[in-house]
């Protein structure tokens, strides 16, 4: 019965992971391997841009954007040079731009997560299943233990039994032996 212990599947993972030239810090997971293996150009593009988008580094910078340009337009609405007045209408295009790129891009990336929840799903069930099979190897190995183990008993007992018997056998011999020294001789 071969068990795969937990040491000897982080060996097999690590040996995996060195075949397809990743260190073990960047995909630990091996749907992670996959999902990262297979990915073309445009998927880590959007994946990384998805990543920026949704985070605090790009709010505090776009953030700063605006403030600097609404200030900047506002300063210049006093002089002549007007490059974008009050209304701010090159802004709202920039905004609209970055709207109508941004929401593709999430979506492939969203895409992209929905099939790595999928490929975990996958992964999830083969190894429930891996584990089940091991589970019924396990429950097999003990039940063969256990009926080893029920025979040993049983011949023990048996064994037990014929001892005691020999030696009730001998006690009454040592008995009888016993009797014939007391009686007197003729």
């Amino acid at each position: 019965m071969a068990v795969r212990t937990s040491d000897s599947g982080n060996t097999a993972l690590k040996e995996t992971l060195q075949r397809h030239r990743y260190r073990l810090d960047d995909h630990k997971h091996p749907v992670n391997v996959i999902h990262h293996e297979h990915a073309t150009f445009g998927e880590h593009l959007a994946d990384g841009i998805a990543s920026f988008i949704g985070s605090w580094r790009f709010l505090i910078i776009q953030t700063a954007l605006v403030i600097t340009w609404v200030t900047i337009n506002s300063l210049q609405a006093t002089g002549k040079i007007h490059i974008d007045p009050y209304p701010y209408i090159l802004l709202n295009l920039a905004f609209s731009t970055q709207a109508a790129y941004t929401g593709p891009v999430l979506l492939l990336a969203g895409n992209r997560q929905s099939q790595k929840d999928r490929l975990t799903l996958e992964h999830a069930a083969h190894e429930a299943d891996k584990a089940d099979r091991q589970n019924v190897q396990i429950l097999s190995a003990i039940k063969q233990n256990t009926t080893l183990t029920e025979k040993n008993t049983e011949v023990t007992i048996t064994i037990l039994q014929h001892v005691e018997t020999l030696v009730q056998e001998h006690i009454a011999e040592m008995v009888g032996a016993g009797k014939r020294r007391k009686t007197p001789r003729p």
